[in-house]
């Protein structure tokens, strides 16, 4: 299965695609990933970009994952507007998955207006979501004493991005979506060795950067 992912941070850092791709293959169902990503951006912004318009036409994708803006979340509107004009040009043999981000640690009451806004593309694209934020919450919850985020309270540690992976992994596959099931493989997939010449995100002297 050949799948693109566009987004911005929230798929690049510690590599989400990478992690989706372990996951598929420890149960059989190997993948390969192609991501178009940008710091701080949304599907808005990729809507302008003659890369994203080529590889959804011309890539013969099985499937696309769409993630827009989550800090701050530009609203509902933004997202339909955008995830509508996205899923127009998407071809009728590229199955189109949402993967709804989760809010900021700080912001837990900004999870359900998100969440919403997701399933509502969901119903007018006829996409499937991957209820990544809905399962990130649950899981917080779950585990108080696993981290979740990054230093910022904003992007994800490697569990996080790792739990974010399991989520998205088990939608594609077509498997059971829980939380518990979804920490379990996150702890696995938090174990996984990327290229240290890949970029990620890390803190320095206070500050985010890419290293």
């Amino acid at each position: 299965m050949k799948i693109l992912f566009i987004g911005n941070s929230h798929t690049f850092v510690h590599y989400v695609p990478a992690r989706v791709k372990a996951f598929c293959e420890r149960h059989g169902q190997p993948i390969e990933p192609v991501m178009l990503t940008h710091p701080g951006i949304g599907l808005d912004w990729h809507l302008g970009q003659s890369q994203t318009y080529f590889n959804l036409m011309c890539g013969g994708y099985d499937a696309v994952v769409l993630q827009h803006n989550a800090h701050p979340f530009p609203g509902r509107d933004s997202l339909l507007e955008a995830g509508e004009k996205m899923a127009a040009f998407t071809p009728e043999g590229t199955k189109i998955y949402l993967y709804m981000t989760w809010s900021e640690k700080n912001n837990p009451e900004g999870q359900g207006v998100m969440s919403e806004a997701y399933e509502a593309l969901a119903n007018k694209t006829g996409a499937d979501v991957c209820p990544v934020g809905r399962i990130w919450w649950q899981a917080a919850k779950a585990h108080p004493d696993e981290e979740l985020y990054f230093a910022d309270g904003e992007h994800s540690s490697v569990l996080g991005a790792s739990l974010s992976a399991a989520v998205i992994g088990r939608t594609l596959l077509e498997m059971e979506v829980t939380a518990e099931d979804c920490y379990a493989d996150a702890k696995v997939l938090e174990k996984l060795e990327v290229d240290s010449r890949m970029i990620d995100l890390v803190m320095r002297d206070g500050k985010l950067d890419m290293e």
